[in-house]
């Protein structure tokens, strides 16, 4: 057994104040629980020690109990812990001061999943949902002292088996990766790719998975607070918060409200309270205020609210909250075409440029801060403002939304339902509303949250998967499916939503053109599969554009490293068993056993030359998946306003394997997303051929004018200049134009295409803010000359300076530095004969003085 390092570091992510025990008063007490527990098989004796936040997958690992599922295909070896109960138990002391407030309350903030709960042996909750806060009255069961903690997990498999026996039809469910007779997911509201998905690992978990603390107060508690924009100006915000408070006696309660240090409240109001639940709405303003902007527009200044409840001039309770000052719009215009899809903030149209996000891990509690840290960074370098948290996984921790709210990363949110159909019943539907309630609360004041979407792909599968004849279902098995989609998407959720954050836009499923209706070009989002599924070319991303585009994407391998990482020497093939075992996506309906790794060597054969080992093949399928990308940004770019949104499948990675991500398992930055972070720039030059004309456009989402001069060379692989023409440019402010056009035929000549490129500069005040390369031929037919690279490496005082130089033109260069990990500011990039570009290389894992080995290599002419 092969210990696969430092994949699983246990740690509390979610909420800090979990560290020690937090008192506002003698009123109100907050103990933590996350600590001195441990853990059993249900049928064995022997109890170990535990990590709450945890699952049991993360403590067998960290106690060297199974092998690590990350390594080779030791996933098999560990999918029997899904089929087995397990407990978790613990011990902690309670003083009488706190034993004797009038409530004590514990609070799970997520059990995973089907739990039994005992406090002192007694009963006091059973949970069936992971996604859910999980709080219940102990004060009958707690005493002064020493209390017993149990949880008793049962296995999800074989719960869920039990309701999918129960259940006279079989629920579609495509991605679980288990056979159809064994589909559990949809019947358990958890994480669906912890069972599995075309990018992802099976590791069906069970744990305490978010902490749990003992609440305990007096007389009134505030128990949550939302706020409604009145008014934004530049001279004030008016804010309308709505605070939820639970009392115990009859009396009035003063409520204040502050903003930031200041010394005294902005705002008060002095409530009569009765015993039970009331509500109180407090106006106040924040004058002055600094709007929160997107990444790229703006700053993102945020405001601590602080609301204090007080009782005869005596402090009772406080409660915090963190806000933008900032308004958020989806607008659906109609229009000649059909209707405008796009997201307006603070009043400006916005292109929204980002991608989708999946947990960094399976094992969602050991995911620590600096990988939620690495990929918002990696969103915020690449110039991203919006982050589709996808639906088929869970809605993540504060900590991730902290991130955006301080990084100007919009998100586009999820419920937890994708590539499936679920449930009729009662009983799941409330589970759901309560989930919903429990998930929107949570997350409504975080200035990121942009947009509510019910659901990934539903409405499409039904409609058009043949789920129907699939699955044999009858026209009332179908009926009753069908009733109950409709039940959650266009009641429960909206609903919900109306009642607990009603400024927030709800979309019922992701693609679609209206509330109800199927997605098309015209109105609404899409996902744009025809690359890859369908095995189209590149430029058919500029074909039939769509308003809003919210996945699309292609498969390629990760570095090198990376794949080490996860293999012995003799897995390092397209068709070992290992390779084929990490490969999840699978397309029968192309050929038998045609998989993703079949689907990477078509695509890179169709654009780059036949691969002459593995290690090129992961190197060209890298520069097809950086093409791919660059092909499809820009042309919605391009596009605006047209299409006002292009979010990429995907940004990151689970595990180490060969996926969509454009970075990997460990951060590393594929060929893709260097590209995407210049096709994302706030200003890009963007040459193209449409019907047969050579057209160069400038693309700016700046608030103002651009005014700058546009170079455009003709040039051969040697460097001979064959056409050139410099034009002056004002790109008006938000804006996407052609500035230049000539038929191709009267810039190459027939024979010529695969000799020559036309390169585009941007100079703003001389200096060059974007550039780009126009090809008239695949990089595979490129008659390309041998390049000789050199390199030249300077210390900086954080780092290198590299500088890269070519005698005639190279595609693709690839720079690496072997044995240490780093990062460089560009990489994979295309250099002009002549040209010498500067990078930097910022290591992580060097020692100060130590000198630097760069290795360099181009794309080679296809033999």
């Amino acid at each position: 057994m092969k210990k696969f390092h430092a994949f699983l570091i246990p740690g509390l992510t979610f909420l800090a104040f979990f560290i020690a025990c937090n008192s506002d008063s003698m009123n109100f007490s907050r103990i933590p629980i996350n600590s001195r527990w441990e853990f059993r098989k249900v049928d064995e004796n022997t109890w170990l020690p535990a990590t709450v936040p945890g699952t049991v997958h993360s403590d067998l690992l960290h106690l060297q109990k199974i092998p690590d599922p990350q390594y080779r295909m030791q996933e098999k070896e560990v999918q029997w812990i899904e089929e087995e109960d397990w407990e978790y138990k613990t011990t902690f002391s309670v003083d009488r001061s706190v034993r004797d407030m009038d409530v004590t309350r514990l609070k799970f903030h997520g059990l995973d999943t089907y739990t039994d709960v005992f406090l002192n042996d007694s009963l006091i909750l059973s949970s069936d949902n992971m996604f859910r806060v999980w709080e219940v009255d102990v004060k009958p069961f707690l005493k002064p002292g020493n209390n017993d903690l149990s949880v008793y997990f049962h296995s999800p498999i074989k719960e869920g088996m039990k309701k999918f026996k129960a259940t006279p039809y079989l629920i579609p469910a495509t991605n679980e990766l288990a056979p159809q007779d064994r589909r559990t997911s949809v019947h358990t509201r958890k994480a669906p790719y912890h069972y599995g998905w075309d990018w992802g690992q099976r590791l069906v978990t069970s744990g305490i998975w978010r902490p749990v603390e003992l609440i305990a107060w007096n007389y009134a508690r505030i128990e949550d607070v939302r706020f409604e924009v009145k008014s934004i100006s530049t001279e004030k915000a008016q804010y309308q918060a709505i605070v939820n408070i639970s009392a115990l006696v009859a009396e009035d309660l003063e409520l204040e409200v502050w903003v930031n240090d200041l010394s005294l409240p902005v705002a008060t109001k002095t409530i009569s309270a009765k015993p039970g639940s009331l509500t109180a709405e407090l106006p106040f303003d924040i004058l002055k205020p600094e709007l929160w902007w997107p990444n790229g527009l703006g700053e993102q200044p945020l405001y601590d609210i602080t609301f204090r409840l007080s009782a005869e001039g005596k402090f009772i309770h406080s409660h915090k909250e963190k806000i933008g000052v900032r308004e958020v719009k989806l607008v659906q215009k109609p229009d000649p075409a059909g209707s405008s899809f796009h997201f307006e903030v603070n009043g400006i149209p916005v292109f929204m440029k980002g991608a989708n996000y999946i947990p960094p891990h399976n094992l969602n509690p050991t995911v620590t801060t600096q990988q939620y840290r690495r990929v918002i960074q990696a969103a915020v370098d690449a110039n991203m403002n919006m982050l589709r948290v996808w639906g088929g996984a869970i809605y993540e921790n504060d900590e991730f939304y902290n991130l955006c709210d301080e990084n100007g990363i919009l998100i586009w949110q999820d419920f937890m339902f994708a590539c499936a159909m679920y449930p009729a019943d009662e009983g799941f539907i409330e589970n759901v509303k309560q989930e919903a309630v429990d998930n929107i609360k949570r997350l409504r004041n975080h200035p990121c949250l942009a947009l509510y979407c019910g659901n990934n792909e539903n409405l499409t599968a039904w409609h058009k998967w043949n789920w129907q004849t699939t699955h044999n279902l009858s026209p009332e098995d179908s009926a009753e499916l069908w009733h109950g989609y409709e039940r959650v998407f266009y009641e429960v959720l909206p609903e919900a939503i109306q009642t607990y954050d009603p400024e927030r836009f709800f979309w019922p499923s992701s693609p679609s053109s209206a509330f109800k209706e199927l997605a098309n070009h015209i109105s609404g989002d899409e996902h744009d599969w025809r690359i890859w599924f369908q095995q189209k070319p590149f430029d058919t991303y500029k074909e039939n554009t769509a308003r809003f585009v919210s996945e699309y994407g292609l498969q390629a391998y990760p570095d090198m490293r990376t794949i080490r990482a996860f293999t012995e020497e003799g897995d390092r093939d397209m068709d070992s068993e290992v390779m084929r075992h990490r490969q999840r996506s699978f397309m029968p309906y192309i050929a038998p056993g045609f998989s993703g790794n079949d689907m990477i060597l078509y695509y890179v054969k169709e654009y780059f030359p036949d691969p002459k080992d593995f290690a090129e093949l992961v190197y060209f399928s890298q520069l097809t998946q950086k093409e791919a990308l660059k092909t499809g940004t820009e042309a919605h770019r391009r596009n605006k306003p047209y299409t006002m949104g292009s979010l990429y499948w995907q940004i990151d990675d689970c595990w180490p394997t060969m996926s969509w991500a454009s970075t990997d398992y460990f951060g590393r930055w594929k060929a893709s997303h260097y590209a995407v972070k210049k096709s994302y720039a706030e200003v890009i030059v963007s040459p193209t051929i449409d019907d047969g004309q050579v057209r160069v456009y400038v693309v700016s989402d700046r608030m103002t004018p651009v005014e700058a001069e546009l170079e455009i060379k003709l040039m051969d692989f040697y460097g001979k200049i064959l056409f050139s023409q410099n034009i002056p440019v004002e790109c008006y402010a938000n804006s996407s134009r052609y500035f230049f056009e000539k038929p191709v035929e009267t810039l190459v000549s027939a024979g010529m295409e695969n000799r020559v490129i036309m390169t585009t500069n941007l100079r703003e005040k001389g200096e060059v803010i974007s550039e780009n390369i126009l090809y008239f031929a695949r990089p595979k037919v490129l008659d390309l000359p041998e390049a000789t690279l050199n390199t030249k490496v300077s210390a900086e005082n954080d780092g290198y300076t590299v500088e890269v130089s070519s005698n005639v033109f190279a595609k693709g260069v690839h720079l690496d530095v072997e044995e240490i990990e780093g990062f460089f500011s560009d990489n994979y990039f295309d250099l002009l004969p002549g040209e010498i570009r500067k990078v930097t290389f910022t290591p992580t894992t060097l020692e100060a003085g130590t000198s630097l080995t760069i290795t360099a290599r181009a794309v080679r002419k296809n033999e």
